[in-house]
């Protein structure tokens, strides 16, 4: 262990050391001493180690350091040295060190052309240029540290302006969508043709995001805007208001807005909502559905169809276990004896009215919605609906 301490004392000095494990892996990095164990830097990282793990650790000089030793070995006039030199530097990654070797040749050959090339000079018309010399002898101006055409330079000047103008468009966009709330009827009106006079596509964006505004009348307001607009991008968020606002009387006029972006896909968008846990909110989909008449969207009304089978068949399996285990009785010597139907049991229902009838609607409503896209009417057989979808994928 004191040897391992002195050779860390040792590594401590350089930025590159080689670290043997006692695996045989040898990791190359700086050497860290945590005391009973060691950390090894490298540049995409680190990495620590018990010092029970070490076997070796080699001290390493950085590249720096061997530049420095090459370099003070040179004499100040060995034009081939530095320019050996130079090149080792750029093969090596060394920009500066790369940049004061190529400027040590040029004081002794001011028209070197490879050290001038080095040192980041351009020849241009047969005179030797800076970089921004060059550039600007090339017509080119300088626009926020870098150098470019005049037509450029004023496109992103043009391109910041722009944006400048949308963010304060933004703005104030959101302070009249806020000024909807007001109770003040001249202050709403005023809002409402303030907006009239900012471009849609400015106002997109502000929309949707106000659409989970508490204010009745405001998301009324926008949902025909949006309408209006018939902008596909506002459809995620419409159709979740058609089936989900608060308002029960607003969700028409959601569905509305739908109807007016008439966006190819938007039967696409119900989709998902096939799935909510709400049966009520699933009928709602599934009605919604039917007026768009996608084919696309049929699989997945029938695998819905029947899902809505299996769950009722399994509810009423239940309340029948349910109700033959009422009917048994176990005797205090253990035997059981089964009551005869005429004696009347009181078991629960697992299905209670309003499911059962909220599962029957949601039943009809799938097969209708089935019959108004694809013009059949096999009702709840969801083996013929398969059938049917099998042979018009295949073209019959």
């Amino acid at each position: 262990m004191r040897i391992l301490a002195l050779l860390l004392f040792t590594a401590s000095v350089a930025v590159a050391d080689e670290v043997e494990l006692t695996s045989g892996t040898v990791i190359e990095g700086k050497v860290e001493d945590l005391g009973d164990s060691i950390k090894i830097v490298k540049s995409n990282g680190s990495a620590t180690y018990p010092k029970s793990m070490v076997r070796k650790i080699t001290p390493k000089k950085t590249i720096e350091e061997i530049y420095e030793e090459k370099s003070r070995d040179l004499k100040g006039d060995d034009l081939d040295g530095h320019l050996k030199l130079a090149r080792w530097c750029v093969q090596q990654k060394l920009q500066k060190e790369s940049l004061i070797e190529f400027k040590k040749i040029l004081l002794l050959d001011a028209d070197h052309e490879e050290a001038r090339l080095g040192a980041g000079f351009q020849k241009v018309k047969g005179k030797w240029l800076t970089e921004d010399e060059a550039a600007a002898a090339k017509g080119l101006v300088k626009h926020k540290g870098k150098w470019m055409a005049p037509e450029q330079r004023d496109l992103d000047l043009a391109l910041e302006e722009q944006k400048e103008l949308e963010k304060a468009i933004q703005v104030e966009v959101t302070a009249q969508i806020a000024r909807l709330k007001s109770p003040d009827e001249k202050k709403r009106a005023d809002a409402v043709a303030a907006l009239a006079k900012i471009d849609d596509k400015h106002k997109i964006k502000a929309y949707i995001a106000a659409l989970q505004s508490p204010q009745r009348e405001t998301r009324k307001f926008l949902f025909e805007e949006l309408g209006r607009m018939k902008d596909p991008t506002a459809l995620k968020a419409l159709v979740r208001r058609s089936l989900w606002d608060e308002d029960e009387a607003l969700r028409p006029v959601a569905f509305r807005a739908v109807q007016d972006i008439g966006y190819v896909d938007t039967a696409l968008f119900y989709v998902p909502f096939l799935a909510e846990e709400s049966i009520s909110a699933r009928i709602r989909c599934v009605d919604a559905m039917a007026a768009f008449k996608d084919l696309r969207v049929v699989p997945m009304l029938i695998q819905a169809l029947e899902n809505n089978l299996d769950l009722t068949k399994s509810l009423e399996k239940e309340g029948e276990a349910m109700t033959a285990a009422a009917r048994t009785l176990t005797m205090s010597d253990g035997s059981t004896v089964t009551l005869p139907r005429s004696v009347r049991v009181r078991v629960p229902d697992p299905i209670d009215k309003n499911t059962r009838l909220r599962l029957q609607q949601e039943k009809a409503s799938l097969a209708n919605t089935l019959g108004a896209i694809t013009g059949q009417n096999f009702m709840d057989d969801v083996a013929r609906w398969r059938i049917w979808m099998e042979r018009k994928k295949a073209g019959n």
